[in-house]
């Protein structure tokens, strides 16, 4: 299938100085599973485009690109939307003085539907529901989880790492009654765990030194109130075991307390690190078993698979449909 990429080379989450390479690692993965392809970084004319199938890789709904009858492309037309609770919003990146326009959930439904884009992927389906949903009248949504790249080819054994449960990442106390990270704000303050700055803010590795970076420790916590946040497949990919804030989408993934993670709450957290810390050795079957789902199932590999594997299908369906 030829498939044509619209994005921003100048986007912030795809530089190489993005503090999370998730996005860029997923937009890499599908470019070398369906290469060649026609990468469309620039106002253009539709009739320029020859491809079948069109995605627009712009997470945050931030690159304004104007494609002269992109409606009327035969293509089928696809996007990728991150933080569907995201607010319009204007400013500058800190990191580059760069100036973006983000769109809010309207705006960046109504300007998906113009472009004749049929089919939203948006990793997050609660949230998806609550806040892209009401907007997307004759658009589908395809859901994946966010998939990070496996950078850690074998496993290793839990004995000869840091005998700690790492936590770390964003403490932001949300907006307009969007507070996602309630209980790892809570979290942060309990002495079993070991905290670490998120990357933007002190010396945590980020990008493709992060999984490394995890490791190093036994255990580390993902922790997210309403979303399966990159952390929740980081941690296990790195061979780590996963105590995480148990979500029914993370359930739906195979995820399951005691088998292939450790869920925590506000109960047992405490109880639950603290008998991991006097032998992490005893949990290497439930690391070992984390990891193994993860890397079978929820890689930028496995998403680039997936995404050929839809388009495929929407291809046959609509020639059926024609015919």
């Amino acid at each position: 299938m030829q498939l044509a990429i619209v994005y921003n080379p100048e986007d912030n989450k795809l530089g190489p100085d993005s503090y999370s390479w998730t996005y860029r690692d997923m937009l890499q993965a599908v470019i070398e599973r369906f290469s060649p392809v026609q990468m469309i970084t620039r106002d253009c004319n539709a009739a320029e485009i020859e491809a079948e199938a069109i995605l627009f890789w712009d997470i945050h709904s931030s690159h304004h690109i104007k494609i002269h009858g992109i409606e009327q492309h035969s293509a089928v037309k696809v996007e990728y939307f991150n933080d569907p609770h995201q607010l319009e919003q204007r400013g500058t990146y800190s990191s580059t003085g760069k100036q973006f326009h983000k769109l809010g959930p309207r705006q960046r439904t109504e300007r998906a539907a113009e472009r004749g884009v049929r089919h939203i992927i948006c990793p997050y389906r609660a949230g998806y529901n609550q806040y892209i949903h009401p907007h997307a009248l004759g658009i589908d949504h395809w859901h994946l989880p966010i998939a990070p790249a496996n950078r850690r080819r074998s496993p290793s054994v839990l004995g000869i790492r840091k005998p700690e449960v790492l936590i770390s990442g964003h403490l932001w106390e949300g907006r307009d009654g969007f507070r996602p990270y309630e209980f790892r704000r809570w979290a942060w303050g309990q002495e079993s765990l070991t905290q670490a700055d998120h990357s933007l803010a002190g010396q945590t590795p980020s990008g493709p030194y992060y999984q490394g970076y995890l490791a190093r420790y036994a255990g580390a916590l993902a922790a997210c109130d309403c979303y399966v946040v990159p952390k929740y497949l980081e941690i296990p990919l790195a061979g780590c075991v996963c105590f995480c804030q148990m979500l029914p989408e993370y359930a739906e993934l195979g995820f399951e307390d005691g088998v292939n993670c450790i869920a925590v709450d506000r109960q047992n957290l405490s109880d639950r690190v603290m008998d991991f810390l006097a032998d992490p050795t005893r949990y290497q079957a439930i690391a070992d078993a984390g990891r193994r789902l993860a890397a079978e199932h929820y890689t930028c590999a496995h998403f680039a698979q997936w995404l050929e594997n839809q388009l495929v299908k929407n291809e046959v369906l609509h020639a059926q449909t024609i015919a």
